[in-house]
């Protein structure tokens, strides 16, 4: 069994990265750290990624709705020799696992298959299917907490030369958010605005970071869930502007709501006060919206939160199945689950 879950181990493996496993998984909640990680590891693997020939991408869908695709595309020769890397990307209603199932029975001898792979729970049939095979790897890609935050400090702030105090880190780590690529893409930012000076001070940050993606999305998700159409049209377009696909927008949203189900069933069955429940919440919700959270946690019910996950999950698998459309569809959605947050907060 190959499955790399602590950080310790995972940090050694991506110092060394080896391809004794033909088939790797990386999965998690933080998409941007997956694919951070699954271009790193391709990147690793010695293959021509210029060559169409030597790197293919599939989408998930595609791969699990033919189940020889993917084994076919591993034991295929490439044209002119060498090694090739089958990339799977995107998410998928259908068994990924069968079209995976003749790999790890069968090896490809020149081939890798990475796979990015989404959310996933411990009892997920894909991953305990490869996690049990000899013949793979499975990857987990965590969200971007405390000393994680730290290392990407030091590695765009502090690895450009630039010294920055602890009150400005601690400022800045507020700042970002559960995407890896979004969190390093603002503190490279960053990190050029203070390009030729000894250090970044909190005026920098406020200056680059203010409007950052990290905040607007948070504006975003408050205004759905409290009830703020107006807010929502007005940061909506920022959202997408600061480089947020309408898919990750609707995943964000979807975990917010995940969480107001979580913090419910406690103030319900365990009778906490959602004061208690917001303030022991883990990651901590920054102080600026812990009113927005509890208003949105008092204004939302167990069976209204519930129909709310299903109709945003529906949303964000539509999304990655029609990207033209995937704004629309996502507008959509979040401006129903703000109108109808409207009226139940009049409720109240």
């Amino acid at each position: 069994m190959a499955a790399l879950t602590k950080a310790r181990d995972i940090s050694a493996y991506l110092a060394k990265p080896h391809f004794n496993q033909k088939v790797i998984l990386l999965y998690g909640p933080d998409q941007g750290l997956v694919t951070e990680r699954a271009d790193f590891i391709a990147r690793q693997s010695g293959v021509d990624l210029s060559d169409p020939f030597c790197l293919i991408r599939l989408d998930a869908d595609d791969a699990a709705a033919d189940a020889a695709r993917l084994a076919d595309e591993a034991h295929t020769i490439g044209m002119f020799g060498g090694s090739r890397l089958i990339r799977v990307s995107g998410t998928t209603r259908r068994d990924l696992g069968k079209s995976i199932k003749p790999l790890l029975q069968t090896p490809p001898e020149d081939a890798i298959v990475l796979i990015e792979g989404g959310d996933l729970k411990r009892n997920s049939g894909l991953l305990n299917q490869l996690s049990k095979s000899p013949n793979a790897l499975c990857i987990a890609c965590y969200q971007d907490l405390g000393a994680a935050l730290e290392q990407l400090i030091d590695e765009e702030i502090s690895g450009k030369g630039l010294k920055i105090d602890r009150d400005t880190r601690s400022y800045v780590k507020s700042l970002l958010g559960e995407n890896r690529m979004v969190s390093r893409g603002e503190l490279s930012k960053l990190a050029l605005y203070c390009e030729g000076r000894d250090s970044v001070t909190m005026e920098d940050v406020r200056s680059i970071m203010g409007d950052a993606s990290k905040l607007v999305m948070d504006d975003l998700i408050d205004a759905v869930s409290v009830g703020n159409p107006t807010r929502l049209q007005e940061v909506l377009p920022k959202a997408i502007e600061a480089g947020n696909s309408a898919d990750m927008i609707t995943w964000a949203v979807m975990r917010h709501f995940q969480f107001l189900h979580l913090a419910r069933s406690k103030v319900e069955q365990k009778r906490q006060t959602a004061s208690t429940v917001i303030d022991g919440a883990r990651p901590p919700i920054h102080f600026s919206r812990k009113d927005a959270v509890k208003r949105a946690l008092n204004i939302w019910p167990m069976d209204r939160i519930g129909r709310a996950l299903t109709r945003l999950d529906a949303t964000f698998f539509e999304c990655r199945q029609k990207a033209d459309a995937a704004p629309s569809l996502t507008g959509t959605t979040l401006l129903a689950l703000c109108l109808e947050a409207q009226v139940l907060g009049r409720r109240r």
